[in-house]
């Protein structure tokens, strides 16, 4: 394990060695790459539970679009039921 001494140590290299800038942009990226971890983590865990992945925006996309364009198709095809006599 470490300690508080032995992190404060890392920090205070990591500070000289790279400077506030560069550090303020590694822990940005860290921060990416953590959330990035944690969704990967959370889709593999539903998919293993419940046997299922959790769709991405682009699918959600291409359902909506399948959907409303039979909803469209069913509208039409009822109208025109209905104006013939």
């Amino acid at each position: 394990m470490i300690g508080w001494g032995e992190l404060a140590l890392i920090v205070v290299l990591a500070v000289i060695l790279l400077g506030p800038n560069k550090l303020a942009d590694l822990a940005r990226t860290l921060g990416r790459i953590y959330g990035e971890y944690q969704k990967a983590k959370k889709q593999l865990e539903l998919e293993l539970l419940y046997g299922y992945e959790i769709p991405t925006k682009e699918k959600l996309e291409v359902i909506a679009q399948k959907k409303m364009s039979a909803i469209t198709s069913d509208f039409i095809e009822n109208v025109s039921k209905l104006k013939k006599p």
